[in-house]
């Protein structure tokens, strides 16, 4: 089996301050596996620091080249057959960085195993597009396959820009990214907020496994979500025993893969809670993926749009392509043909 990791930068088609940082770039990192017959492709997109306890875009290339790909082509080398998609997971450990190569690795097999030999499609009709409010007021075009709206807030955002969402003719979100306002600052931001749009709920106030804001805001009558903090099965179960949040991102690539997220997924519905599919910075690549869960779950707005309309299988394809003839940058090449 040959492994080839590739990179690929790409300049957002708009800054995006949040909380904690301003995306302006990013970069993503995809892996073709050959096994024969056999093609898979998957892409990551890591941030480039370590924040909110993510792990950054170096750790994850280092961890894949020295570790998780010399790894898994050992235990191809001693069987008959690479590995089950769903079995990756359990070759790695449960830190930041392993769970992101466990996902990219799982991920191309998936593609392998199952997308490639069954022609999967998507039902899903709409999504999540992401806007600021921090700075100069970001808000994305409303098209018709927009169904909410994410706008990154922080403690100190000005009062006034929450009247660049009049108009909005879709709920939004209120994303803090772990940045830590006070109650009274949420209280008056959604206030400020739903003079113009319904807010759906409010997303990620404290830091990763802090409850306490969630917790004073049970109350309020505002919807509360976590993000960052959502990294394992347990996190679900803590949601579910301190009624931290009705709503949960899953992002595949945080918590270890495809096969975990739909496991976390099912027990989030099995407790009523209200999962969807995170990955706003991810190519048509991991989009597509985003979008297979989302209908195979019937799950609510999710992020699956590409400048404003659903990720397609062609979109999807022509990113694949792209990799298959070397049009990324290959950071590196592993194993026999």
């Amino acid at each position: 089996m040959k492994a080839q990791l590739s990179v690929f930068e790409r300049k957002l088609p708009q800054s995006i301050p949040s909380g904690v940082e301003t995306h302006e770039s990013r970069t993503s990192i995809a892996l073709a596996l050959s096994d024969g017959d056999f093609v898979g492709v998957a892409e990551i997109s890591p941030q480039m620091q370590s924040i909110n306890g993510d792990a950054a875009l170096a750790e994850v290339l280092e961890h894949l080249e020295r570790i998780a790909i010399p790894r898994f082509l050992s235990v191809r080398a001693r069987n008959a057959h690479h590995p089950f998609w769903a079995q990756i997971p359990a070759l790695f450990g449960n830190d930041a960085v392993s769970r992101a190569s466990a996902a990219l690795i799982e991920g191309a097999l998936y593609d392998g195993e199952v997308r490639q030999q069954n022609n999967v499609e998507s039902s899903v009709s709409s999504g999540i597009a992401t806007g600021s409010l921090i700075g100069v007021p970001y808000i994305p075009a409303v098209t018709s396959s927009v169904s909410l709206v994410r706008l990154k807030v922080s403690p100190f955002v000005d009062s006034g820009a929450f009247e660049a969402i009049q108009g909005l003719t879709c709920p939004v979100v209120l994303d803090y990214n772990a940045s830590c306002p006070t109650i009274d600052q949420v209280l008056e931001h959604v206030a400020l907020a739903s003079v113009h749009a319904p807010v759906s709920f409010v997303e990620q106030i404290g830091k990763v496994g802090d409850y306490t804001a969630h917790y004073e805001l049970q109350d309020s009558g505002v919807r509360l979500s976590l993000d960052e903090s959502i990294r394992s099965m347990q996190d679900i179960r803590n949601v579910v025993r301190y009624t931290a949040a009705s709503v949960v991102c899953v992002k595949p690539a945080r918590v270890g893969g495809r096969s975990i997220a739909r496991t976390m997924i099912e027990q989030a519905l099995e407790h009523g809670l209200q999962p969807y599919i995170g990955g706003f910075f991810e190519t048509a690549l991991g989009r597509f993926a985003n979008a297979e869960l989302v209908d195979q779950f019937h799950l609510g707005p999710s992020d699956i749009l590409l400048d404003g309309r659903v990720v397609t299988p062609l979109d999807f394809e022509k990113v694949r392509n792209a990799v298959l003839a070397n049009e990324w940058s290959v950071v590196g090449v592993y194993g026999g043909s």
